[in-house]
């Protein structure tokens, strides 16, 4: 005949009815709050690869060297889907770094869109006296995305080195306690050396900061410029363009720009230099593969 439980089998009955009942309620908030997300791991990469990403008169660069993938500038705000969608075909997954080289919203308005969806390692930026960092919504906002998904983030300084793959990644300037009236002259400016090759992206960094790097003597050869400022006036003087002497020289310039870029005496430069030149408003997103010796250009509209 079945016997009643006792009062203390009930009482373990109770307590082993509440800890299925919190067990249950953990693994239910768990499915539905929101979760930071794993870095899934990138497809290796032989050699390295430099794609600069049609994003109209803005810019955004993506370089892949191994199974690293680094992001310099997303481009503006409405740019942030057009970059994710390079991401996925290159098969990104997530970042070793992002990288803003200076904040003006045509290279850092999409970083937040880019940021939301894909999981990044660190953050880098120059630093830039307070004054003259921007106060707009979207900038704030970029801010807020970075503590959101609890991303480090750090400034960068020339002699700075970064590893991308089998690559290194050298920051040539600002040096600290550099100061400017200009924030374009605060841009990252970044060195690439892959085997016998290198590739030199300029940001918006303008005149004064190539005669800098000019007279401490900075090794500025490259294989690949991308040219600085969107091809305007304001950078690539003759003795900087003599100083890199790039085979390949690509322009992230917007169609038909209210700006007239690239202007006219600086593309005049590069083909003096003997630099082939490539364009995103005319030939779309540019990708550059290296195998450390060989250099291969594409491009896709």
């Amino acid at each position: 005949m079945p016997r009643n439980p006792t009062r203390r089998e009930r009482r373990l009955l109770w307590c082993a009815f509440f800890l299925l009942l919190a067990l249950a309620a953990f693994l239910l908030w768990q499915e539905l709050s929101p979760q930071t997300p794993v870095p899934k791991p990138n497809p290796v990469v032989e050699g390295i690869t430099l794609r600069v990403i049609d994003v109209g008169q803005a810019q955004s660069l993506l370089l892949t060297c191994g199974d690293d993938a680094i992001l310099v500038d997303a481009g503006e705000y409405a740019s942030g889907g057009r970059v994710l969608a390079a991401l996925s075909r290159a098969g990104v997954k997530s970042l070793t770094a992002a990288i803003v080289t200076h904040p003006h919203s045509d290279h850092y308005g999409g970083m937040r869109t880019v940021l939301e969806k894909v999981p990044a390692a660190a953050f880098y930026t120059p630093a830039v006296p307070e004054e003259q960092l921007p106060t707009t919504q979207s900038y704030g906002r970029l801010l807020d995305t970075l503590a959101e998904q609890d991303i480090p983030s750090a400034y960068l300084f020339a002699g700075d080195t970064l590893p991308l793959g089998d690559a290194t990644i050298t920051v040539l300037s600002p040096t600290r306690g550099a100061e400017w009236d200009n924030l374009n002259n605060y841009s990252l400016v970044l060195r690439i050396a892959y085997g016998n090759t290198a590739f030199l992206l300029m940001g918006d960094a303008e005149i004064d900061v190539e005669e800098t790097l000019l007279a401490a003597k900075t090794n500025l050869s490259a294989d690949v410029l991308v040219v600085s400022h969107h091809g305007s006036a304001t950078s690539s003087s003759a003795d900087f363009l003599k100083a890199v002497a790039p085979r390949y020289a690509v322009l992230s310039v917007g169609a038909d720009n209210s700006y007239n870029l690239p202007n006219t005496g600086v593309l005049t430069r590069l083909k003096e230099q003997g630099a082939a030149l490539y364009r995103t408003d005319l030939q779309g997103t540019i990708t550059i593969t290296c195998d450390g010796e060989q250099l291969t250009v594409t491009t896709s509209r």
